[in-house]
């Protein structure tokens, strides 16, 4: 399969796992986890200069959607949930490219195409995404993270790879369970002289 096709393929899986979002969420009503808020309301503290680290939560997903929130201003607290719920779904559906490139390591292409669209149509990141929860963003930089540690071409990979570790673990405190995984993975894969 040539790479036009491929990248066809690819973009209409995402179109279609967006899609199925959007049809699966309705913008008008809140959302029913009390996380979504939590976030929300943590984004404001960080547009308010307000850094600190609460107590059950990380910090990276506010972060992230503080940068959008700058952007517009609104009195409707919904918009700003909705925004969120936006954000998730996009980086919810373009998680099949990037999924795509880790199935491919370990697969042919057509298990490849199948993996993405399982991982594209899989319920419960549906469920997530729609609710403005962290998931979305969390999964989809574990799997650069995987993707990049595979990459053996470049020695540089191994840097951007423990860089999305690190920037998972500011999504979710569990991300540090992927840096020991990584730290595994780099030990066995690649041949590491005593000095490095």
């Amino acid at each position: 399969m040539n790479k036009k096709k491929l990248c066809f393929i690819l973009a209409s899986l995402t179109i279609v796992s967006f899609s199925l979002s959007l049809y699966h969420v309705d913008f008008s009503i809140p959302p029913t986890s009390d996380d979504s808020y939590g976030y929300v309301l943590r984004t404001f503290s960080i547009l308010n200069d307000d850094l600190s680290e609460p107590a059950r939560k990380t910090i990276g997903w506010p972060a992230f959607l503080s940068i959008f929130y700058s952007f517009f201003d609104s009195t409707n607290f919904l918009d700003y949930v909705n925004t969120a719920r936006l954000l998730s779904m996009i980086i919810s559906s373009a998680s099949v490219f990037p999924m795509y490139l880790l199935a491919r390591k370990f697969f042919n292409q057509k298990i490849s195409i199948v993996a993405s669209c399982m991982f594209a149509f899989e319920p419960h990141l549906l469920y997530n995404s729609t609710h403005a929860l962290s998931e979305s963003i969390f999964i989809f930089l574990i799997i650069l993270a995987s993707s990049f540690i595979l990459e053996k071409k470049y020695s540089w990979s191994i840097y951007i790879s423990f860089m999305f570790a690190g920037l998972a673990v500011w999504m979710r405190f569990n991300g540090l369970i992927t840096i020991i995984i990584l730290s595994i993975i780099l030990l066995f894969t690649y041949k590491i002289d005593k000095k490095n």
